[in-house]
């Protein structure tokens, strides 16, 4: 189990001050929990465990944690989508100058044909690259927020003045 503890003086700490309608968690507080979920290992539960000085609203602090999954989960599509291009893009590139080269061996300098070949083979190479580095990364973040949709909120109202005492010992 891994636990991440979150402590706010107030509710409206949680979300963007930009989003009158608190569905948007504050930048700081997304950064946070994505730092703390990279520290975390691969099959831990997670609890993350909200101390706040007032009261908080949990269906609203759960929405806007869904609605953070949710942002995620189209950012990594996007990103997957974006990937696909870019590779067909690439490598349909890469066979065109790889297939000039060859076709243009006989009729153009040595030189020439070695340029339009080391592009083609880079454009290859690239996509190649996003096949073997970029995917599995996207592929990676999808369970990792599927992992995330599991993750167990808990909401503790800590009394000002016991914390304040805390803080003075």
């Amino acid at each position: 189990m891994y636990e991440i503890n979150l402590r706010i003086d107030e509710e409206k700490d949680l979300y963007s001050p930009f989003d009158e309608s608190c569905r948007t968690l504050s930048s700081d507080v997304s950064d946070y929990l994505s730092g703390q979920y990279a520290k975390k290992d691969i099959g831990d539960e997670i609890i993350l465990k909200i101390k706040c000085g007032g009261p908080v609203d949990f269906e609203r602090v759960c929405g806007a944690f869904q609605e953070l999954i949710r942002e995620q989960k189209v950012k990594n599509a996007n990103q997957k989508r974006l990937n696909i291009v870019k590779q067909a893009w690439l490598f349909s590139i890469g066979v065109v100058f790889v297939a000039a080269a060859i076709l243009l061996e006989g009729i153009l300098g040595s030189v020439p044909v070695e340029l339009i070949s080391i592009v083609g083979s880079f454009a290859v190479w690239e996509a190649t690259d996003i096949w073997i580095v970029e995917n599995p990364r996207t592929k990676l973040a999808k369970r990792t927020l599927r992992k995330l949709n599991s993750t167990r909120i808990v909401v503790e109202q800590v009394n000002k003045a016991d914390a304040d005492l805390r803080s003075l010992k």
